[in-house]
């Protein structure tokens, strides 16, 4: 779901650059510190912030700037005078906009702070390949979680009824069962009436694109980064 919200860029709108690849999406940045935020991307409405994590540069002939996507490994890129974004083994080429053109897309457009507001919390499955979701909003958005539940693919997310979080685990009830996490987290089970089945807990940070990609939960939805689109 989108982040409501205008962003309040800390450079001078006026050093920022623009390239398109020629097709209704734009990328705009700082050409001093490319490799580094702001690092936004969208249409000729609204350009969403990027969450950059790596990069760097050679003087000005080159730079990489490494930017989240769970999806595929993903950056934007300038070498040997080319502007491109890659999302895996895609690659896209950007041209940019000249001074003035730069000048009214900036001036015209939306700069909006990022668009994907919740991260990956836990994952579980059972021994029969049904597997257990939580997700969170990131911290500068609020303190929602959700939960789902299915076989992958399949997933559905359940309404929850109450929610525990404090030093001794964390449970999560629903009108099915109650999805929990015991010792230090170190457990996990579901709870249906008097029926418990024990979770094998599995690595989330290992799984990123299984989640984002397969679990079934996600594929509607649009990051807010180039690889949506690219």
């Amino acid at each position: 779901m989108p982040a409501k919200g205008t962003l309040e860029l800390k450079d001078d709108v006026a050093k920022l650059g623009v390239v398109t690849d020629g097709k209704g999406h734009f990328i705009v940045f700082n050409p001093e510190k490319a490799y580094d935020e702001p690092l936004l991307y969208g249409d000729d409405k609204a350009v969403w912030s990027q969450r950059v994590y790596g990069g760097g540069a050679v003087g000005t002939e080159s730079f990489n700037a490494s930017f989240w996507d769970p999806r595929v490994r993903a950056s934007f890129d300038f070498k040997d005078d080319v502007y491109s974004v890659s999302c895996g083994d895609r690659k896209t080429e950007f041209k940019p906009l000249s001074k003035e053109e730069a000048k009214a897309f900036l001036s015209k457009v939306s700069f909006m702070k990022t668009r994907w507001k919740y991260q990956a919390h836990s994952l579980a499955r059972d021994d029969s390949g049904t597997y257990y979701f939580i997700d969170r909003m990131r911290d500068e958005f609020g303190n929602e979680r959700r939960i789902w539940v299915g076989k992958r693919g399949k997933m559905k997310r359940l309404q929850m009824t109450n929610l525990v979080a404090d030093s001794e685990g964390e449970i999560y009830s629903t009108k099915s069962g109650e999805y929990r996490f015991v010792g230090n987290l170190n457990e996990a089970k579901w709870v249906a009436g008097k029926k418990v089945t024990k979770l094998t807990q599995v690595p989330v940070e290992a799984n990123v694109a299984m989640i984002y990609g397969e679990l079934g939960v996600y594929e509607k939805d649009k990051l807010g980064t180039p690889c949506d689109d690219l």
